[in-house]
C-alpha cells in the first residue's frame, strides 16, 4: 500500500485506541451534541424571562434536566445523520480501503446533514418565540396555497427579526466545519494498526450504541418520542428539551401518512351524535347535514341593517388594557368596548390568520394542521346566508388576494367582490403586507359609500394587516412607546378611531353593526405552552343606534359564535349548518382552538390541552396555575376531551363529505 503520510511529507501518527474511522464518528457526534447544546443554550437566553414562571428554589435544577433531555433527542438526530458515514467508515475498515475517495465524500455527507440541522435549529428560534412550538411542517402551511410564496418571502425578507437567527447558523456551522475538517485529516494520515477481529469488536459495539442512540431508551419496549420531553409542569422547560430537528423530521415523517394527517379520536358517527347532543340539535334530521338546524325569530324586521366585520389582524385580548395590558396602548378600542356589547371571554379557532378568516366568515372549527381553504368547497356562513337576504357582500384586504387562496375561495363562497393590493394606488402600498390599516379603512369606507347608494344593505369585511412583522408604522404617526412591537399596536388603535370617525360622517352609519375581532392572538403570556394569550380575542358589537344600552358579557364563546350572533341581532331567518351558537340566546360549555400540534378546550376556569405527543393537561388558566389537575378533576377532564375530539372529529367528517354548504328550506 502507498505511503501516503510520506507522499504527502506528513509524520505518521502513531494509532489510537480505536480505529480511526470511529475515531472519527465519535468526535463528529461529540461536535454535534456540543453545537446542539449551543442552540439550546441561545434559545434560554432567547427566552430567558419564561423562567420567573418555574419556581425559585428549583428553577435551575429544572433547566439542568431540560438540557439533560436535550441531550438524549440530540443524540437520536446525530444517530440519523451519522448512519450512513458510519456504514461507509464500517466497510472501509473491514475491507481495508483506507480509501481517501470514500473519507471526502464521508466528510460532505456529514457536513451536509449536520448543516441541515444548524439551519433548522436557527430557524427555530423565531419560530419558537412567534409560536411558542418548537419548528414543524406547519412552517409551511401556506406554501401550497397560490402566489403565497411572494408575499410570504417577502414578509420575511422585510422582517429583520428574522435575520439575527442566521449569526449562530453561521457561527456554529463554521466551528462544526473546522472540527470536520481536523476530523477528516486525522483518518487521511492516521495508520491503521488493528487486528480485524479488535475492528470487529469496535464497530459492534459502536452499532449497538448507535441503534440506541436512535431508540432514545435502554429498553426495547418502547423508543423516545415527543412526550417524553414532557417531564415538568412547566412548558417552556419542557420544550427546551426537544430537537427542533426532530420535531420537524417528526412532522414530515407524518405528513406523508394520510392517516396521521387526519384526526383519528374516534368513530365519525359517535362524533357526529356528540355534536348533535351539545348544540342540542335532534337526530333526525331534514338537512342534508346533520348539524343543519332552523332559526327563526318571532318579532318582524323592518329594517335590514348593514354588517361590517373587522378582522384584526394580532388582536389579542392581552393587548388591551380592558385585560390588563398596563402600557395605555388601546385607549380607543378600551373606551369603545365600553360602549358596545362586548364579550369578554371569546377564543378564537387557531393561531393562523388563515384559521381566523375561515372560522369568522364561515363558523367552522379548523383541523389539525389542515388549511381548510387551499380546497374549494361550499360553505354557510355570512356571505351566502346574507345574500339570500338581499346584501351585498364584499371583502377587503391589505395585500394580495391569492395569500392561502382567500380570493378564490371567498368568490366561491357568496363574496360579490374581493379588494385588494391592486385595487389600491402604489404609492399607498408600504411593503409586503400591502396598504396600512388606516388606509385600508378609508379606501373601504368609499366603497362602502357606493354600496349603500344601491339601496341594498351590505356585508363587509375588513382583514387588517399592520400588526403582523415586518412593522411599518406609518410615518405620519407617533407612537408614545418607542418599541415597533408595542407602537404598532398605538397605530392600529389609532386606525379604528379614524374608521369610525369617517363612518360616523356617513348616512349609513346609523344603520350599521360593526363587529371587531381578531383573527387571533399572540403570544404574549407563555405561562403555558398553549399560550392563552394566543387565542383569547376580543369580540365588540357597536351600533349604537341600533343595539341599544352598552353591555359587557362574560359568557363563554368562540370565534365561530360570531355569525350565529350577528344573526341574531339581525332577527332574519336563516339555516344554521355551522358550530356556531348565538350567544345572547345559547350557551356554551366549553370553546375549542387548535394549535397545529395541540388543542385546547376552555371553560370559564380550566383550559384542557391535548398534544400530538400524547401528553395533556388540565390547567386552572383563571388563577395562572401551571400545575395539572387532571388527576384531581377527572371527570371535567374527560368531558372537555370527549368535546374537543368530536368538535374536531364531526368537522372533519362534514368538510370531508362535503355537507359545510348551505341547506335548502322554505321560510
Amino acid at each position: 500500500m502507498t505511503d501516503l503520510t510520506l507522499s504527502l511529507g506528513k509524520e505518521r501518527p502513531m494509532p489510537g485506541i480505536l480505529p480511526k474511522q470511529l475515531t472519527y464518528v465519535l468526535g463528529i457526534y461529540f461536535a454535534g451534541l456540543l453545537s446542539f447544546t449551543a442552540f439550546r443554550v441561545i434559545l434560554l437566553i432567547q427566552e430567558f424571562h419564561q423562567l420567573h414562571f418555574l419556581p425559585t428554589d428549583q428553577g435551575a435544577w429544572i433547566v439542568l434536566k431540560a438540557f439533560l433531555m436535550g441531550l438524549r433527542f440530540d443524540t437520536v438526530v446525530s444517530g440519523y445523520i451519522l448512519t450512513i458515514p458510519f456504514l461507509l467508515l464500517a466497510a472501509d475498515a473491514f475491507a481495508g480501503w483506507n480509501s481517501r475517495l470514500l473519507y471526502r465524500i464521508v466528510f460532505w455527507l456529514v457536513l451536509a446533514g449536520y448543516l441541515f440541522a444548524f439551519f433548522v435549529s436557527s430557524a427555530d428560534l423565531p419560530y419558537f418565540h412567534h409560536f411558542y412550538t418548537r419548528i414543524t411542517m406547519s412552517v409551511m402551511i401556506s406554501a401550497d396555497s397560490s402566489g403565497s410564496s411572494t408575499l410570504g418571502s417577502g414578509m420575511i425578507l422585510r422582517e429583520w427579526r428574522y435575520f439575527w437567527a442566521l449569526l449562530p447558523f453561521g457561527v456554529i456551522s463554521w466551528f462544526f466545519f473546522k472540527r470536520n475538517k481536523t476530523l477528516l485529516n486525522n483518518i487521511l494520515y492516521k495508520p491503521e494498526g488493528f487486528p480485524l477481529a479488535a475492528i470487529f469488536r469496535s464497530f459492534a459495539l459502536f452499532a449497538i450504541l448507535l441503534f440506541m442512540g436512535i431508540w432514545g431508551r435502554f429498553s426495547f419496549q418502547s423508543h423516545l418520542d415527543a412526550g417524553s420531553a414532557y417531564f415538568s409542569d412547566y412548558g417552556f422547560a419542557n420544550m427546551l428539551g426537544l430537537n427542533p430537528v426532530y420535531t420537524f423530521g417528526l412532522s414530515y415523517v407524518n405528513s406523508l401518512d394520510g392517516k396521521k394527517l387526519d384526526a383519528h379520536f374516534m368513530g365519525d358517527g359517535e362524533a357526529v351524535r356528540n355534536v348533535q347532543t351539545y348544540l342540542n340539535i335532534p337526530a333526525a334530521q331534514e338537512f342534508n347535514s346533520p348539524i343543519a338546524r332552523q332559526v327563526a325569530f318571532a318579532d318582524s324586521v323592518s329594517s335590514k341593517p348593514n354588517v361590517v366585520l373587522v378582522i384584526m389582524e394580532s388582536m389579542s385580548a392581552n393587548k388591551m388594557g380592558r385585560y390588563g395590558n398596563p402600557n395605555g396602548l388601546t385607549p380607543f378600542m378600551d373606551s369603545l368596548a365600553e360602549q358596545s356589547l362586548t364579550f369578554d371571554s371569546v377564543f378564537t379557532s387557531g393561531i393562523h390568520t388563515f384559521a381566523g378568516i375561515y372560522s369568522t366568515l364561515f363558523a367552522q372549527p379548523v383541523v389539525k394542521r389542515h388549511h381548510p381553504m387551499n380546497k374549494i368547497a361550499p360553505q354557510s356562513g355570512f356571505a351566502n346566508t346574507l345574500k339570500s337576504h338581499g346584501y351585498s357582500t364584499i371583502y377587503f384586504t391589505t395585500h394580495d388576494d391569492e395569500f392561502d387562496n382567500v380570493g378564490n375561495f371567498l368568490r366561491a363562497n357568496g363574496f360579490d367582490r374581493i379588494v385588494s393590493k391592486n385595487d389600491y394606488p402604489a404609492e399607498k402600498i408600504t411593503g409586503p403586507l400591502g396598504v396600512p390599516d388606516d388606509y385600508l379603512y378609508e379606501h373601504a369606507t368609499g366603497d362602502l359609500d357606493q354600496l349603500a347608494q344601491s339601496g341594498k344593505p351590505f356585508f363587509a369585511a375588513l382583514m387588517t394587516g399592520s400588526d403582523h412583522g415586518p412593522y411599518i408604522i406609518p410615518k405620519y404617526f407617533k407612537p408614545k412607546n418607542k418599541e415597533a412591537t408595542l407602537g404598532i399596536v398605538e397605530y392600529v388603535d389609532w386606525s379604528v378611531q379614524k374608521f369610525l370617525d369617517m363612518a360616523s360622517q356617513r348616512p349609513w352609519f346609523g344603520n350599521t353593526i360593526f363587529i371587531f375581532v381578531a383573527d387571533h392572538g399572540a403570544s404574549l403570556d407563555k405561562r403555558y405552552d398553549m399560550p392563552l394569550s394566543y387565542v383569547h380575542t376580543p369580540l365588540i358589537f357597536y351600533a349604537p343606534q341600533l343595539l341599544g344600552a352598552p353591555q359587557q358579557l362574560n359568557s363563554l364563546g368562540s370565534q365561530v359564535d360570531i355569525f350565529p350572533t350577528t344573526m341574531g341581532l339581525l332577527q332574519l331567518p336563516y339555516v344554521n349548518n355551522t358550530f356556531g351558537i348565538d350567544l345572547l340566546r345559547e350557551k356554551r360549555p366549553f370553546a375549542c382552538a387548535f394549535a397545529d400540534d395541540k388543542f385546547a378546550v376552555l371553560n370559564a376556569e380550566y383550559m384542557y390541552v391535548s398534544r400530538e405527543n400524547g401528553v395533556t393537561s388540565l390547567y386552572h388558566y383563571r388563577s395562572g396555575d401551571v400545575k395539572d389537575h387532571s388527576a384531581t378533576q377527572p371527570e371535567l377532564t374527560e368531558a372537555m376531551k370527549t368535546y374537543g375530539e368530536s368538535i374536531f372529529q364531526a368537522a372533519q367528517w362534514l368538510r370531508k363529505n362535503g355537507k359545510t354548504g348551505g341547506q335548502e328550506v322554505n321560510w
